[in-house]
Order: structure tokens, then sequence, then C-alpha cells
């Protein structure tokens, strides 16, 4: 009767937030809906026109939910808490210092492998724009993007707000001026045998756990309505890449570029400065983020942890010759997978403790459901690589 009565006072708030438009509240969607929604969704036709448009459908339902549930059980963690814990805060109370040790290294390899991408997105953009190769077109954005990490990111930082508007404007924008002329040829066919391919890249893009602390500070008293602005913000996120890949899919078919805006035959610049936005200062924030780990968490020098935080990602994007959507799958599957058990593990943990106030309802079902997805598109994933 708890569980149930719990359930129906959310779906009391979320129709409360639709009809009354709490100031507060959608500002936490937005502040989910603006980290979340990132570049990788340039990868998703790419993708959904390899494994078929419905298979990718599939997988973005199965996936969305879980990466919803883990970030709600985060929120659920993070809410029983009376000090601020990120993640790896969270992973050391349940776990002990070899638990924040270990979450640490997976985000770490998780942005780096994000960083990669994003400098083979970039790199391919400038190229498109301005000709010349790739790698060297990325590397000569590395030079700029190191030199500002190098000097100081706070001034460039507050451009985050602003680029993730413009972002989702972008992305709205191609939305409208393609789902005309999309044609459902395209977008009927369906493999099961490859259900789990698009698994990393759709997990990766469905993180977004780290601006939770934000949002209980926007909401201030109200910080049960958390959960109810993550479910709203997913929602969002799950329909915009739902209908940006069918619009791509259902207009280029396998023709579709690997990242999906380079070389679009109209609005071409607009694609190309779409990836520039959309991932040229994510590359700056996150390497940034890095440097500040080694720095203030394992006591490095500045410049060494600038050279670490920077140089290490530059140097297997130009020596290892893997793609823009193999470094997101490889991201996602890994960082975003072994993120995910370790949250159902520490939920399962902490509701057997004394006070522990469950706040996500549906019993350990969604639990369960959320590891069985994280397992079996982990080991899928894996076997595809050593294949």
């Amino acid at each position: 009767m708890g569980a149930l009565k719990h359930k129906l006072e959310n779906n009391i708030n979320i129709l409360k937030a639709l009809l009354f438009m709490d100031s507060k509240l959608l500002i936490a969607i937005a502040l989910m809906v603006s980290t979340v929604a990132g570049a990788s969704i340039l990868g998703f036709p790419y993708v959904f026109a390899q494994v078929g448009f419905l298979t990718g459908l599939t997988t973005i339902i199965l996936v969305g939910i879980a990466t919803t549930l883990m970030t709600l059980y985060i929120a659920e963690l993070s809410l029983n808490e009376k000090k601020e814990h990120m993640i790896s805060g969270l992973a050391k109370k349940y776990f002990g210092k070899r638990g924040k040790i270990f979450t640490l290294i997976i985000e770490t390899f998780g942005i780096y492998t994000a960083m990669i991408a994003y400098l083979i997105a970039i790199g391919l953009a400038l190229a498109d724009l301005f000709g010349g190769s790739p790698v060297i077109m990325g590397s000569v954005y590395f030079v700029f993007a190191a030199a500002l990490i190098l000097f100081g990111f706070k001034r460039f930082n507050k451009l985050d707000l602003a680029v993730a508007a413009l972002k989702i404007i972008i992305l709205i924008f191609l939305i409208v001026v393609f789902i005309p002329t999309t044609q459902s040829t395209n977008t009927s066919l369906m493999d099961t045998s490859k259900i789990f391919v698009p698994f990393g890249i759709i997990l990766f893009s469905c993180l977004g756990y780290n601006v939770i602390p934000e949002m209980k500070r926007v909401l201030g008293k109200k910080k049960r309505k958390v959960l109810t602005a993550i479910s709203l913000a997913m929602a969002i996120v799950l329909a915009i890449y739902i209908l940006f890949s069918y619009t791509f899919v259902g207009n280029f078919g396998s023709n579709v570029k690997e990242v999906a805006v380079v070389g679009l035959p109209i609005y071409r610049v607009l694609g190309d400065i779409f990836v520039l936005i959309a991932m040229g200062v994510p590359f700056i924030a996150l390497s940034d983020a890095i440097k500040h780990v080694y720095v203030n968490d394992m006591g490095l020098d500045k410049r060494v942890s600038w050279f670490l935080s920077a140089f290490i990602p530059f140097l297997i994007y130009v020596y290892v010759k893997l793609g823009f959507v193999a470094f997101l799958q490889i991201s996602g599957t890994y960082a975003g997978g072994l993120l995910g058990l370790l949250t159902m593990i520490m939920v399962l943990k902490a509701r057997k403790r004394k006070g522990y106030k469950k706040l996500v309802p549906g019993g350990s079902i969604p639990i369960y459901y959320s590891i069985l997805i994280f397992a079996v598109g982990i080991l899928y994933q894996t076997l595809m690589l050593i294949k």
C-alpha cells in the first residue's frame, strides 16, 4: 500500500507540474534536459540505420528506462544523505575507499573516451568547413583547447547555459526541417538479433546524474520533486532522440553519416557549426574536470595534471583508428554500464539500512530490471569487441 500511495503521489506531482507550471520545477527539468541531450545524439542515426530503426527504437526504450531508473536511484541515495555527495562519495560510503577509487577510475575512463569521440567529430566538421585532413583539423582545435585548459576555464565556463540552449534549438530546427521528407521505407526495418548493438551509445547519451546536486539547490525545500523533474526531463530527452533518429534515418537511410549532421546536402554549414558548438565547449569542460580530479584527489602538480587530462585523449585520437560511434559505444558500455550496476548494488544495500527512505516506487523489480539490462549490454558489447 505504501508503494502504491507513493506512486500515486508522484503521478499527481507530474500532473501538477504540467497544469500549474511550477517555475522551479521547470528550471530543474531544463537543467537535466540541457545536460543529458548532448552531442552523442549525432551518432544515433548511423547506428539505427545499421540495425534497423525499429530495432534502435526498441533498444532506446529498454535502455532509456534503465538509465532513467539509475538516475532516480542516485537521486534517492543523495536525498537520504545529510551532506552532498557525488556518486564517488556515495560509493565510498557503501564500499569504502576502494569503492571511491574504482568509481573515479570508471568516470575518468568514460570522460577520456568521450573526449576522443568529440575530437573526431570536431575534426570532421572543421575539415568539412575548411578542407584538409580531419586529423590535422582536430589537432588544430586541440591546440586552442589545451591552451584554454592550461590558462583557465572559469570565464569560458559561463557559456555553458547559452551553448546548451542553442544546441537544443538547432536540434529541434533540424527535426522540423527534415521530418516532412521522411520516407517510411527507411524506418520500417527491424532485426531483433542486433537489439543490443546500440546499447553503449544510448546509455552514454542518457547519463546526467552529475546535475542532481544543482537540481536540488534549485528546488530548495521541495527536494523530493527532483524525482519528478528527472522523470519528465528524461521523457523529453528520449523523445528528442527518437524524433532525431527517425528524421535522419527516414531521410538518408543507410547513407547517413557517422556524425549525422556533417556534410548535409542542405544546411551544411549549420550542421558543422552544431558539431563545433555541441562538442567544442564540452571537450574543454571534460578535460578541465579531469584536471581538477588529478589536482584535488590525487595531489598532482597543476601542469602535470593539465598534461594528463589533455594529452592522453589527444594521443589516442591521433594513433588509435576507431570512429566517433565506436568510442561512444565503449564509453557508454563500460563507464555507464558499470556505474549503473554499482548504483543498483548501492541501492540494494542502502534499502536494508534502518531509517533509509525508499523514494523510488516499484520495490526491487525496477532495480533487477536495470541490473539485467546493464549486465546483458556489457556482455554483448564485450563479445562483439573480442570477435
